[in-house]
């Protein structure tokens, strides 16, 4: 077998939309997901700094309506368990998944998340009423292991956190097991519902988020304005829901089955700053660019667009930025670079996998997505950032994650023609 590492299919429920159509079709059209937080009233919250953050990233659908129903969400109140499912049935009913006609123990279900749980937690701390699944929330690997079960699938089945790398390293890790024969297929999904109090009031407190606090802001009355990775105000993230799911395969074996082939994974890097705990470290950041491109076989030339990890924070980006052109110098200034969270808002341990489907999507359609919001910060090297989507034919992107900690990961994918 060759161990390329084919993408057969992917799908997502992101803030523009319930699945990848919808979310493209919004996002090329220059539209924001990012609205008013009603989860909860921020208006009622006591806890300290969380007031004053108005705006979110939520999928558009109650979680009672994506789980079916009222009295289904009753029954098993996380959702990350009901994305899990709805976007696993998807992508293995369109592919016709059937696994009499593979080895079980040979596919897989990963996922990566970073604050999955913390509705449960704060159900309990609230009604105080006793809930048997409530344990079983708290393990990251529990809505992989029940849809992994409905299907026979008995390959590794466990769930990555490292933070906003979480399914980026998910991704990685499923491509390495292919490439060392250990598994055939695997699919992976990155999931995150972090929109409640206390995910909302840890991330001001380290002052991560948008602060919707200054009437003269652009963000201030205009919700689309709030994210605005790269540019010179920008002012903090702004925190999503969101989940991903793609299915990974070795190529032949996708061809022998007769899936799809939507992309394929070149390769990839990972590796860690060792030092502060949010603030990455730029020499790392470039180290793990560039050893994704040489495990790609790839040069810098060959990199036709970035979809970077921008969150709009100011040291982040800058960081992100500065190793960009570290790694390809004055090329950054005709190599697009593409912030998704701008219109998506940053959904942590999933947003790598949406980056991924959303530059699949790119490559397939032959459309970069735009940087919404961009004014350029003359502090930062100059780069080609978009601020519409644009018609551009490309084939490769090196795609960046992030995460607290000092976690790095960075894929190199090829896309397919439609």
């Amino acid at each position: 077998m060759s161990r390329e590492i084919a993408v057969v299919d992917y799908d997502c429920l992101s803030p523009a939309g319930l699945s990848t159509d919808i979310t493209w079709d919004n996002l090329v059209n220059n539209r924001s997901g990012i609205g008013p937080i009603d989860r909860y009233d921020p208006r009622e919250q006591m806890l300290f700094g969380v007031s004053g953050i108005r705006y979110g990233g939520q999928i558009p659908i109650s979680f009672e309506d994506l789980a079916g129903s009222a009295e289904t969400f009753n029954k098993w109140g996380e959702p990350s368990y009901h994305a899990v499912k709805t976007l696993t049935k998807r992508i293995l009913g369109r592919i016709d998944f059937q696994i009499a006609k593979h080895n079980p123990q040979r596919v897989a279900f990963l996922g990566g998340t970073a604050l999955t749980s913390q509705l449960s937690r704060e159900v309990l701390t609230r009604t105080q009423k006793a809930d048997s699944k409530y344990i079983l929330n708290q393990c990251q690997n529990i809505p992989l292991a029940i849809a992994a079960s409905e299907y026979g699938m008995q390959g590794p089945c466990f769930s990555i956190g490292s933070a906003c790398a979480s399914s980026g390293h998910a991704i990685l890790v499923a491509g390495q097991f292919i490439k060392a024969g250990i598994i055939d297929c695997a699919l992976v999904v990155g999931y995150e519902f972090p929109l409640m109090p206390s995910s909302v009031g840890g991330l001001a407190w380290v002052n991560a988020l948008y602060q919707g606090d200054e009437p003269e802001d652009r963000g201030y009355e205009d919700s689309s304005m709030a994210s605005r990775p790269f540019s010179s105000d920008r002012r903090g993230f702004i925190l999503s829901e969101g989940a991903g799911a793609v299915f990974l395969s070795e190529l032949t074996y996708a061809q022998k089955s007769g899936w799809p082939v939507n992309g394929i994974i070149r390769g990839g890097y990972m590796n860690a700053d060792a030092g502060h705990l949010t603030r990455a470290l730029m020499p790392n950041v470039k180290l793990c660019m560039q050893s994704a491109i040489d495990d790609a076989s790839c040069n810098t030339e060959d990199i036709d667009a970035i979809n970077a990890h921008s969150t709009s924070t100011p040291i982040g980006d800058a960081v992100e930025l500065k190793a960009l052109y570290g790694v390809f110098g004055e090329q950054l200034k005709r190599i697009p670079v593409v912030a998704n969270k701008s219109q998506i808002g940053h959904s942590l341990g999933a947003s790598s996998i949406m980056g991924l489907i959303l530059s699949l999507e790119g490559m397939k359609r032959e459309t970069l997505l735009p940087t919404l919001n961009h004014i350029p910060d003359p502090t930062l090297p100059e780069a080609l950032i978009p601020a519409k989507s644009m018609a551009y034919q490309h084939d490769i992107t090196l795609l960046n994650s992030f995460g607290f900690g000092g976690t790095n990961v960075s894929l190199v994918i090829e896309g397919r023609p439609a």
